[in-house]
């Protein structure tokens, strides 16, 4: 598999509101991209998917950890790239939040 990387972007006052979620251990994630310059085998620890969703009448996109997507709500960091392939995947410039935090 192909994919490029995300840089984590973060509140360091408000960091652990992630309740030890994958952007509290990393501030490298991977995505998978068919044109992507990275190969990945798609059990590294950092990989993330991109999650759609529609809510009303808008699109909402997300990334989540590849494990369970729905299992996770906003933990409070965001994730982006200079890499426009990473915005052509969901039309939109800019970061995409992060939804890694997890009640146990």
């Amino acid at each position: 598999m192909k994919g490029i990387s995300l840089t984590v972007y973060y509140n360091p006052q408000y960091r652990s509101c992630a309740n030890g979620g994958i952007s509290t251990k990393f501030d490298e994630l991977l995505i998978v991209c068919d044109r992507g310059n990275l190969d990945i085998n798609g059990d590294e620890e950092n990989l993330v998917q991109l999650v759609h969703r529609v809510i009303g009448d808008r699109d909402v996109y997300h990334l989540a950890p590849m494990d369970d997507a729905g299992q996770y709500s906003f933990g409070g960091s965001y994730a982006s790239t200079c890499d426009s392939r990473f915005s052509e995947m969901h039309g939109v410039y800019g970061a995409l939040a992060i939804h890694d935090r997890r009640e146990w």
